[in-house]
């Protein structure tokens, strides 16, 4: 048995989309599969731990992120030398966007990012509001996005870090496309929370992070009793999405 070390960074300031039910998940689903999970939250000033094998960063709005943006500067060492480490990242919407190379905001300033997600965020003033679902190399993303920003690859980066191909709803990147994930991130600004709903996104996530310590993650007989409530719930929303669909919301 292998013990899951959990980080949620700012948990009190980034956590505006049920992004605590994307650290419960990750806990239950390692402990189906056999191993102990521990869970961490660190706020502003709290030193961070001396080592993770998952951080989660949560959503906020432009406030949070402003107020937490200097202290996980001061991070980008720590989450960096993580992430060669063979850790997991999973960041949503302005978590996310911190990790980017900065955001452009509506009235011409700009919040710098940490510049480890290759992308260049623009807020826009039509917010984009209703359910995604995007075909991935792991399955359907499925969820729900609000959020008034347009996410640009950088020209030099891969194409292939582009996670989901959008066929409901805006996607967060401007070719059609949501989510970066590479080395170990997971940048989205799918919510709902993501995990409860996409439980293949989940373990890919706890099994990049097992690996790190030689363990395997395997599904076992307790992720059924999760997985029949993702499958009703994803089925309710592909059913929705065709009927009741969303476009954008003017500021």
């Amino acid at each position: 048995m292998t013990t899951l070390r959990i980080v949620q960074l700012h948990h009190d300031l980034l956590g505006v989309t049920g992004d605590r039910g994307n650290v419960d998940v990750l806990v239950a689903r390692a402990r189906a599969a056999g191993h102990e999970a521990v869970v961490e939250r660190i706020g502003l000033g709290e030193p961070s731990p001396a080592d993770a094998d998952i951080v989660v960063i949560g959503n906020g709005p432009l406030s949070a992120m402003r107020a937490v943006r200097d202290d996980l500067s001061t991070r980008r060492d720590w989450l960096s030398a993580r992430l060669a480490a063979g850790a997991s990242v999973l960041a949503v919407g302005g978590g996310a966007e911190l990790l980017t190379h900065g955001v452009a905001l509506l009235d011409g300033s700009r919040i710098d990012g940490l510049g480890l997600v290759p992308v260049v965020v623009t807020r826009t003033r039509a917010r984009r509001v209703g359910y995604i679902i995007a075909d991935t190399a792991d399955g359907r993303l499925i969820g729900f996005e609000d959020h008034a920003s347009q996410w640009e690859l950088d020209p030099d980066a891969d194409p292939g870090i582009r996670y989901g191909k959008v066929v409901v709803g805006k996607g967060g990147l401007a070719d059609g496309f949501e989510t970066i994930a590479f080395d170990g991130v997971w940048a989205t600004n799918v919510q709902g929370p993501v995990l409860p709903l996409n439980p293949q996104l989940a373990d890919a996530i706890l099994r990049r992070a097992l690996a790190r310590s030689g363990a395997a993650y395997e599904q076992a007989g307790g992720h059924e009793t999760f997985d029949i409530h993702a499958r009703a719930a994803r089925a309710d929303i592909e059913r929705l999405a065709e009927s009741k669909q969303f476009s954008t919301i003017t500021l």
